[in-house]
């Protein structure tokens, strides 16, 4: 119990420090305007493009991936109860 208080302590904490940092926001300008935080220069449209898509590629990569196994467990459990 005490590694979960601590845990949820050190969170809050990373938290608390991020706000004060105001990291939301530009975790924020970045994601919307591509633009780089603690500096005046932004990424061009095309690129931020392109790394969204990149991202977005991995993520539906790894659902399919997962859905593909699951389906080949599957396949595999039911000729393994037809062979019993």
């Amino acid at each position: 119990m005490k590694k979960v208080i601590t845990i949820i302590c050190l969170a809050l904490s990373a938290v608390i420090i991020l706000d004060s940092f105001n990291a939301w926001h530009a975790f924020a300008m970045f994601y919307l305007a591509g633009e780089i935080p603690g500096t005046r220069t932004s990424i061009s449209a095309n690129t931020m493009m392109s790394v969204f898509a990149l991202l977005i590629g991995f993520v539906l990569a790894r659902i399919g991936n997962k859905a593909v196994l699951s389906l080949f467990d599957r396949v595999s459990l039911k000729r393994s109860n037809q062979h019993a």
